[in-house]
């Protein structure tokens, strides 16, 4: 198994909503929203809204033997165009998703410190993220060193400097 990671392109747009969709909806649960339902909520949808146009915008793509396996994105939001993870408008709020057949292989943490160190390289100094309580990659972002920030009840806002 060849795993890489490339900065995104302007064609990566649909897998994006593809790992944006697993990222939300990553339960079992076979009341789920179908993936055009999902993407009219605003508070997925401008997850990737104009993606690109913004400036900040950042994503990388996993790929695995050539095939996209994951992909993680940093970006800034307003109070008025938030997402869940939305701390001020001076920190940029990560999604990640790796798909199912890919997971717990490394890719996330791959991912992450692909982020951290784009981050840090280009002066923002911290990086924030939500993450359910009952969700597995908590130990993901505390391992990659994201702290508790805020418990949010079902979920915990996390925080991260960029230069530990």
């Amino acid at each position: 198994m060849n795993t890489r990671l490339r900065k995104s392109k302007s064609s990566d747009i649909q897998f994006m909503r593809e790992m944006l969709y697993e990222a939300v909806f990553w339960r079992p649960n076979p009341k789920k929203p179908s993936f055009a339902e999902a993407l009219t909520d605003p508070g997925v949808r401008n997850a990737l809204a104009d993606w690109g146009e913004r400036e900040g915008d950042t994503a990388v793509i996993a790929l695995v033997d050539s095939m996209p396996a994951g992909a993680a994105w940093y970006r800034f939001f307003t109070d008025e165009n938030c997402i869940r993870g939305h701390i001020n408008e001076t920190i940029p709020t990560i999604v990640i998703a790796v798909h199912e057949n890919y997971r717990r292989q490394g890719i996330g943490e791959k991912m992450i410190a692909w982020l951290i160190d784009h981050a840090s390289k280009h002066n923002i100094e911290k990086l924030s993220l939500m993450v359910a309580k009952d969700n597995h990659a908590i130990r993901l972002y505390r391992k990659c060193g994201f702290l508790d920030y805020a418990d949010k009840g079902d979920s915990f806002l996390m925080l991260r400097k960029t230069d530990p």
